[in-house]
């Protein structure tokens, strides 16, 4: 009889044979059961790449390239006579899976999304259609010829940004974009050397790589907790984004949710002489096209979402359950984090980089927990990244799954017991018990 605690949870007793209960694997595992992390994470890479090629289809088979990899950063550490437990070994084999896994996003079409939002910015200039009235039957070859889907409010916006030379209005985006997710994370509580990390985090670099104004929406996701009525800005790109702007009425946050909506308000009044009725209710019909566009192409259009796979009542009463748990957490802050979660799950079509806002649900997980979401979430998206959800929504009941008091150099959060340990009001640990390399910059906050 073998028995595996899991953390929080009750001890997992598996009857097995001698020969294998022998064994010196099992043996190390009793030991120490972290050691299941590491051999979890094996199996899943090498099921998830399995039919993969690297670095594109006419490549090599990708999980020898990473195995390799894995193994020669294994030598690399085991050289440098660093300690080599199970977290290390974790982190290694999910490090090496995320960074072979970004090369092969570089052979796929760059800043499509972008692109996107120009020609849909440019069209409107040119008094041109915007939006799509006919649903998409196959693919289009250029990325970038996907349906514009965002409301007409965003048009002058883009339109804007296209009026300039290509080269201009996309290296404003992408530095304004990798400066507000260095921000977000920065503002979470990661250090800076954990923020370059996420930056080939396949959310994160997927989001930049393409453009995708996930990206820019994440910065202000991330520093809500010290201006809430940020939340409110991003349902003008995203209409599911407003999942996370509930905790303003939650909260009773009556002042930011005033201005918050007057400024939306405002950006749609000043718009409407420019953009015109016509154009929202071409919006709202395109919408319904997508619909009908979706269901005849649903590898493309519903990416990994949980749209893909059950019907649309079923998602939705998902969605309003976690949403639900996520408003009954007391602490603002956590409460933000569920949000973030439910945002994700509500997703009516999600890609990687809308994972963004699951990442303070992510760090707030105790360290072989945190990995383990790290590691699935290492390579390209999938269903098996809903595990992650699991035991984030997991860790709201049990206590064990969470970041310890301590400071832990395998987490992201350090020191601090949560996210946003810079908040006022956050139950982090003291500010002197960060170190002083790692300290979070904080935006100003509101009066």
């Amino acid at each position: 009889m073998a028995t595996f605690p899991l953390g929080g949870l009750a001890p997992v007793r598996v009857r097995l044979p001698a020969a294998v209960t022998e064994s010196p694997i099992v043996r190390v595992i009793e030991q120490d059961r972290r050691w299941l992390l590491p051999i979890a994470l094996s199996v899943y890479v090498i099921g998830t790449t399995w039919t993969w090629e690297f670095p594109n289809w006419q490549g090599v088979p990708f999980p020898p390239v990473w195995f390799a990899s894995a193994l020669a950063t294994m030598a690399v550490w085991r050289r440098l006579g660093r300690r080599f437990g199970p977290i290390e070994v974790a982190a290694i084999l999910a490090v090496t899976a995320m960074l072979t896994t970004g090369v092969t996003l570089f052979w796929t079409q760059s800043l499509r999304d972008l692109t996107l939002y120009l020609k849909a910015g440019d069209a409107w200039a040119a008094g041109a259609p915007v939006y799509a009235q006919v649903p998409l039957v196959r693919p289009p070859d250029d990325l970038s010829n996907y349906p514009f889907l965002y409301p007409p409010v965003t048009l002058p916006l883009f339109g804007a940004l296209a009026a300039l030379p290509y080269p201009v209005a996309a290296g404003a985006w992408m530095v304004t974009s990798l400066a507000a997710v260095l921000g977000a994370l920065r503002w979470i509580g990661l250090g800076w050397r954990w923020c370059l990390l996420f930056l080939f985090w396949p959310p994160v670099m997927q989001g930049l790589y393409v453009g995708n104004v996930a990206v820019p929406m994440f910065a202000l996701f991330a520093a809500a907790v010290w201006r809430p009525g940020l939340l409110v800005v991003p349902p003008l790109f995203k209409l599911y984004s407003g999942i996370a702007a509930l905790s303003l009425l939650r909260r009773e946050h009556w002042t930011h949710l005033v201005v918050g909506g007057a400024v939306v308000l405002g950006a749609g009044l000043v718009t409407l002489p420019l953009v015109g009725i016509g154009l929202w209710g071409d919006w709202i019909e395109a919408l319904q096209t997508y619909q009908v566009s979706q269901r005849l192409l649903p590898n493309n259009l519903y990416g990994f979402g949980l749209a893909r796979h059950l019907p649309l009542v079923v998602l939705a009463i998902l969605a309003l359950v976690v949403t639900v748990l996520a408003l009954r957490a007391r602490d603002r802050h956590e409460q933000l984090s569920r949000l973030g979660v439910a945002t994700v799950v509500g997703s009516p079509s999600l890609f990687s980089h809308g994972w963004l806002v699951a990442v303070p649900g992510i760090v707030a997980l105790d360290a072989p927990w945190f990995w383990l979401a790290f590691g699935l979430t290492a390579c390209a998206p999938g269903i098996a990244w809903f595990l992650v959800l699991l035991v984030i929504g997991a860790s709201w009941f049990v206590p064990g799954l969470r970041k310890r008091p301590g400071d832990d150099a395998w987490h992201p959060l350090g020191a601090a017991v949560v996210p946003w340990p810079t908040a006022r009001g956050t139950s982090a640990q003291r500010p002197e018990a960060t170190p002083a390399d790692t300290r979070i910059p904080t935006p100003t906050p509101s009066s």
